[in-house]
């Protein structure tokens, strides 16, 4: 019940503000729904599948790990555009939340290609962000200047819940435990406006402390860990206030 009245507020929120084409610059929320797929899976985890998965998978040749989410993130960035240098380029600070759904999949490499789930768990996350504009230009709109693309820079920490299967290709030995744990992000992004949406990718480190209920990795302890690198594609929502920017006078 709660879910809804929250929707239901974000929806009258956003009915009420103005949407603009290509629009970068001057806005107070970015709302966006996007996809995440990892290129790259590291830690200790990633290192005690790999061992088990050698020792039980004679024809295995070689083990990879791939990681997908479905995205919501949330910029809230209400301050007034700063505006630098000769007012060729602007920054805006703020806060961005988000929240995902991930699966981390397991693939051995063997005549029959064996895949199978690793870990299935959601994370909520919040941290700061930084939205910087290379190029503005005059608006003939109640403002100064407008941007229709930039760059974004975040750092994001929150905690996770969820399900891990280890070794889920050794079906004889699979062992489940619930997790939780922490988690943080730090990457750089780029966004564009194309007509009344922003389409934008996000490229980021992550790194995951997982606590386990069990103990599924006899000798290791509760406790392991997961690192990646992240690619992220996204459309976006933003919404426009027209605020005034702020010129420094140095």
């Amino acid at each position: 019940m709660k879910k809804k009245y929250i929707i239901l507020v974000l929806f009258v929120f956003i009915s009420q503000q103005s949407l603009h084409a290509r629009e970068f610059l001057n806005t107070i929320l970015h709302l966006n729904f996007g996809g995440m797929y990892s290129f790259g899976s590291g830690g200790n985890i990633i290192k005690w599948e790999d061992r088990k998965v050698d020792d039980e998978i004679p024809t295995n040749q070689g083990t990879s790990y791939y990681e997908t989410a479905l995205c919501i993130t949330l910029d809230i960035v209400p301050t007034k555009p700063i505006i630098l240098g000769m007012e060729d380029h602007a920054i805006k600070f703020g806060i961005r939340g988000s929240y995902k759904l991930h699966s981390l999949q397991q693939s051995v490499n063997m005549p029959d290609e064996n895949t199978g789930k690793l870990m299935d768990y959601s994370s909520y996350m919040i941290g700061p962000v930084i939205h910087y504009a290379p190029f503005i230009e005059p608006s003939d709109l109640n403002r100064d200047y407008t941007a229709g693309g930039g760059f974004t820079l975040f750092a994001l920490i929150g905690k996770i819940s969820g399900d891990l299967t280890a070794f889920p290709n050794i079906k004889a030995e699979s062992l489940s435990s619930k997790i939780t744990g922490y988690k943080y992000d730090i990457g750089v992004g780029a966004e564009i406006a194309i007509c009344s949406l922003n389409v934008g990718i996000n490229l980021y480190y992550s790194y995951t402390n997982i606590k386990m209920k069990e103990e599924v990795y006899a000798g290791n302890g509760k406790r392991g860990n997961l690192k990646e690198g992240c690619l992220e594609l996204y459309i976006g929502i933003p919404i426009e206030s027209f605020i005034e920017p702020f010129i420094p006078s140095f």
